[in-house]
């Protein structure tokens, strides 16, 4: 491998980042929101992203990436207007360098065709550019003082580079150039104030003899001043590297956790210890504190801005709109949100997915829009946010919603429920994740093959996330993924389910508590509540929901613990104890074993034993669906159920 197929990996990263410069930059020129250095920003991406191709000869993508440059040169001298017929053709070559780009790092051929007609449609902008007219002069004192014949000409320093032309020095000394005064100043040389203050009277007025604005120079606002320089320094770092260091905190964790096991059970043997065991109790609390001080450190070195993944749906959105026939704009926020690298980076398939479905599915056709009193324009809104330790991404539309009745239908058609069957909206709503579940008559480029939300939900769920899901008739859908802000630690709460310890993820945990039979009640369809504050909340005993074997004795006070999904609802989990709060470190179970229900991973404890991670979201909704829609209402009558003394 030589030199330059050793950096080629860099630049293909640079490139990556340069792509989403440049997505940014035009969308905030179709929202109007640019001033000069954003436009300033898309020119250096493209410039940036052809200098290297040229390093490492890629002709194509150099010859593309120049007209592209070429015309948004026209662009940044405000030679043509930022319309959204302009913008649409940077859009579409933007996609093309992309593509481009993608090929060189052993993709896919990019269509030729495509290719083409952006090429000759760049081409187009400079060379069908209007003229630039110069008022004439009308006074013999407006030609701002230079000589008459004076015709400037403009060098281009990047053509001269191009060229590979060398200005560092100049081999023959030269004492005089044909039309032009060498002047060799002295170190005293005199100059008098009043022939000077003469010659800068003449350039007062050069300001109002300017060439009139153009009504596009109106369109881009001024430069933003620029943020005071900083010394903020950085380097490129394998990934590898990164993560070889979370692993070893991983497992420093552990170790750190089997010896405060040995030292608790020490303690228990020895109880009357002298006064070092409190140091060494002191000093372990230190140790662990710097280590999660660590783990944090190296988990924000890993964390990226959401910004990578949401500019690429610009393009799903363009495209998919373009084949549905559909008008489509899509909002985006939360664009900083961090998250962990290797979530951003499986998450482009699944949010590609729901996009697109969102686009074919959800947006209706313009004259539907219209008879419905809507705009012609659909509005698709992706947003990212931190709650509770977690990570929010929330995809909604403005289209029709669900039809129930439809998917009703279909799911009876395909086997997927029985004809009988009575299901809430909100399961018949969850009936799209069903394995070859699709609602589209025909097979089209967007849909109608059967893959696609069940992909989405367990590309999902592999990633420790959740996902659900609120449709409103004729007002849209609401998709929200839920995931972890990390792969490889979390602060869990140690339980003991029927002499099985479990790990519950304390993001999870509203509060815990003893509850009292007098608070437990069973309703006609078996399914058990707890009234906690007046609020009545489904109860799942844990032991139960995992086929572990029941203890012969059971406590009178179970231990809840109250959770919350994303939603805002409440589930009570019943297990036998706690035995305390721990970090622990995320094992894949399903790598190592098989997909267990209800569990998500597993960890190991101080102790050397496994503990399995209870999925809680799933949990809790197997409790759901025995919720009877009483329990939820403001007139829910305590009287109706019936109190039971156990669980």
């Amino acid at each position: 491998m030589d030199e330059l197929d050793a950096i080629k990996p860099i630049f293909f990263e640079e490139c990556s980042e340069q792509l989403v410069e440049l997505e940014r930059a035009l969308a905030l020129l179709e929202t109007g929101e640019a001033d000069q250095e954003t436009v300033n920003c898309a020119f250096r991406a493209v410039h940036s992203i052809k200098g290297g191709a040229g390093s490492f000869g890629m002709t194509e993508l150099v010859r593309f990436a120049h007209v592209f440059e070429t015309a948004l040169d026209l662009l940044r001298s405000h030679k043509i207007e930022p319309t959204p017929e302009v913008l649409q053709i940077f859009l579409r070559a933007t996609d093309i360098l992309s593509d481009l780009t993608a090929f060189e790092q052993g993709g896919e051929a990019v269509d030729a065709k495509r290719q083409q007609e952006s090429f000759q449609a760049l081409e187009r902008l400079f060379q069908e550019k209007p003229e630039v007219e110069v008022p004439k002069e009308t006074e013999e004192e407006e030609n701002w003082g230079l000589p008459e014949g004076f015709v400037p000409v403009p060098v281009s320093i990047e053509v001269l580079n191009d060229t590979g032309s060398d200005l560092n020095h100049i081999d023959t000394p030269v004492d005089s150039i044909d039309g032009f005064e060498i002047f060799d100043f002295e170190p005293n040389q005199h100059v008098k104030k009043d022939e000077e203050e003469k010659k800068i009277e003449k350039t007062e007025n050069i300001q109002s003899n300017l060439p009139a604005q153009s009504e596009s120079k109106k369109n881009i606002q001024p430069s933003r001043p620029a943020a005071s320089g900083s010394n903020t320094q950085s380097i490129r770092v394998d990934v590898s590297r990164i993560d070889r260091l979370m692993d070893l905190v991983g497992e420093l964790v552990i170790g750190q956790a089997a010896l405060r096991e040995v030292f608790s059970s020490s303690e228990k043997k020895h109880p009357r210890a002298d006064a070092g065991s409190n140091d060494l109790s002191n000093a372990m609390s230190g140790t662990e504190q710097l280590t999660r001080d660590l783990q944090e450190a190296i988990m924000a070195v890993r964390a990226q801005p959401m910004r990578a993944v949401f500019q690429r749906m610009q393009r799903v959105v363009r495209e998919a709109a373009n084949l549905a026939g559909k008008k489509v704009h899509l909002e985006m926020e939360g664009e900083d949100t961090e998250v962990d690298r290797t979530l951003i980076e499986k998450l482009t398939d699944p949010l590609t997915h729901m996009l697109r479905n969102a686009v074919d599915h959800g947006v209706e056709k313009e004259q539907v829009r219209l008879e419905a009193g809507k705009p012609a324009m659909g509005t698709i809104r992706l947003s990212a946010a931190h709650k509770s330790g977690r990570v929010v991404i929330t995809l909604s539309d403005d289209g029709g919603g669900i039809n129930r009745v439809r998917v009703h239908d279909i799911a009876v058609e395909k086997g997927i429920i029985s004809a009988e069957a009575q299901l809430t909206d909100s399961e018949i709503d969850n009936l799209i994740f069903a394995p070859g579940f699709s609602t589209a008559t025909t097979v089209t480029d967007l849909s109608g093959r059967g893959v696609g939300m069940d992909v989405v939900k367990q590309a999902i769920q592999d990633l420790g996330g959740r996902i659900s899901i609120t449709s409103e008739t004729g007002k849209g859908s609401s998709f929200s993924l839920s995931l972890p802000l990390t792969l490889a630690v979390m602060d869990g709460m140690l339980v003991t389910v029927a002499e099985q310890l479990l790990i519950l993820p304390v993001s999870c945990i509203v509060e815990t508590m003893l509850i009292s039979k007098e608070n437990i009640f069973v309703s006609g369809n078996n399914s058990t509540v707890i009234c906690v504050r007046g609020q009545f909340i489904p109860i799942v005993d844990v032991a139960k929901s995992l086929g572990i074997e029941k203890r012969k004795e059971k406590t009178n006070q179970p231990v809840i613990l109250i959770v919350e999904d994303d939603a805002g609802k409440m589930t009570a989990l019943a297990v036998d104890r706690i035995e305390g709060q721990m970090q622990v470190v995320i094992k894949s179970i399903e790598k190592n074993y098989r997909s267990v229900r209800y569990v998500s991973a597993a960890t190991i404890l101080g102790s050397g034993r496994v503990a399995l991670i209870l999925d809680v979201p799933e949990v809790a909704v197997s409790a759901e669906g025995r919720m009877l829609d009483m329990w939820t209402s403001k007139n829910a009558n305590e009287t109706s159920l019936e109190c039971v003394g156990k669980v």
